[in-house]
């Protein structure tokens, strides 16, 4: 993963984010499936190059989406570019479910009515260079809470207060977009 301008590792804060969103969804009765939930690689670790274990922690959690079946997939990572002027929340949805755009947008909506208000990021349907979201049958999303390429997004993304209201942009987002699907059906 990525690693700030201040030295934070992109790992870090996206599991500080995950957790606080599961916190906020078992409180709410959902059932959890955490891909992660402490600083581990899901991936097979004795392979020999950065790249093949890296292939491997992305199988990995495709084969634990697929082994959990009809569920959500909510990915959260933060973004870096080569130019620090970059900043603002993106997310990514998977082609293969119609239902990934309506979550996509749901989630942005509310992360840039309660964090960013001058956040313009369009959402992305992602292609096969993320292969997670690519491959995932099932609605799909990676959220890229900020850039960690910029001094001042970095500094907010490493606090607690703004992790928790990330997480909590996150989760009603989810909602927004379970409440839009109830009412279609």
């Amino acid at each position: 993963g990525a690693v700030g301008v201040n030295g934070v590792l992109e790992k870090d804060i996206n599991l500080r984010i995950a957790l606080e969103l599961e916190k906020y969804l078992l409180q709410n009765q959902f059932e959890v499936i955490m891909i992660r939930d402490s600083d581990i690689s899901v991936g097979d670790q004795s392979l020999g190059t950065i790249s093949e274990r890296k292939r491997s922690d992305t199988k990995a959690r495709l084969h634990r989406v697929e082994e959990t079946g009809e569920c959500i997939l909510i990915s959260i990572h933060q973004n870096h570019f080569s130019q620090s002027k970059y900043s603002g929340a993106q997310v990514f949805y998977s082609a293969n479910n119609p239902a990934s755009a309506v979550l996509a947008e749901a989630i942005r909506i509310n992360i840039v009515q309660s964090l960013q208000p001058e956040n313009k990021r369009e959402n992305k349907q992602a292609d096969k260079n993320i292969y997670l979201l690519h491959k995932c049958q099932v609605p799909a999303v990676l959220v890229e809470c900020g850039f960690l390429s910029n001094p001042a997004e970095t500094e907010r993304l490493c606090t607690e207060g703004y992790q928790k209201d990330m997480a909590a942009a996150i989760y009603n987002g989810l909602i927004d977009y379970l409440q839009t699907a109830e009412q279609r059906t």
